[in-house]
This record gives C-alpha cells, sequence and structure tokens, in this order.
C-alpha cells in the first residue's frame, strides 16, 4: 500500500488527532519527545477498533515496545540490558565502535 493511500491519509490524520488529545505526552509514563501511537486493543484481535480513536494512545517508544511484548508474551528485557543497548547506540552515534569491535591492544609489555 503506499504511503500516501487513503488510509496513509486517514491513519496520519488520526494520529495526530490522538496526539493532539494526549498532549504529546506517553500515557503509560508521561515522557515527551517521540511518541508513537498505539491501539489499546489490538488490531489483529479486535480489527474492528482498528480506526477508533477511544481505542488509541500515545506512547514513548520503550512503553510501546513494552506493551506489544507483553502482548505477544514474550519476556521483560531486563534494565541492564536496557543500558547497554543505549550506551552501544550512544557509541554509534558518536562515530565510535563498541569496545567489542574495537581493535584493543595492550601495552604492557
Amino acid at each position: 500500500m503506499s504511503r500516501h493511500s487513503a488510509s496513509g491519509q486517514r491513519w496520519m490524520a488520526l494520529r495526530a488527532l490522538v496526539l493532539s488529545r494526549d498532549r504529546n505526552t506517553c500515557q503509560a509514563c508521561g515522557k515527551h519527545g517521540r511518541l508513537e501511537v498505539d491501539h489499546v486493543k489490538p488490531v489483529r484481535t479486535h480489527p474492528h477498533l482498528r480506526w477508533n480513536p477511544a481505542n488509541l494512545q500515545a506512547l514513548c517508544i520503550a512503553c510501546h515496545v513494552a506493551k506489544t511484548n507483553a502482548e505477544l508474551g514474550r519476556p521483560e528485557v531486563a534494565p541492564a540490558r536496557d543500558k547497554w543497548r543505549a550506551a552501544v547506540r550512544a557509541l554509534e552515534r558518536d562515530g565510535r565502535k563498541p569496545s567489542s569491535e574495537r581493535n584493543v591492544t595492550c601495552s604492557i609489555a
């Protein structure tokens, strides 16, 4: 389906409405910033609620991933693992490789 299809335009308008209604705030943790619009009741089990604004909420990426994982029965990611992933992403943004990918040499002769 094209990004400019009628349903794509409908989704973008609905998404904007939900973000505005939710005051650009994650409804689970209160964060601002990059938000996604989530179906409270999943479309796969409640397809009739796909376009219902009452079934939509703004969530930050972390809360959206956690909610989706819980719905699918996936185990929770340990906080230490999340910290590690964030550290690796920060290094990559800075243009550096994580230590496991760098050539590390010992300076002791």
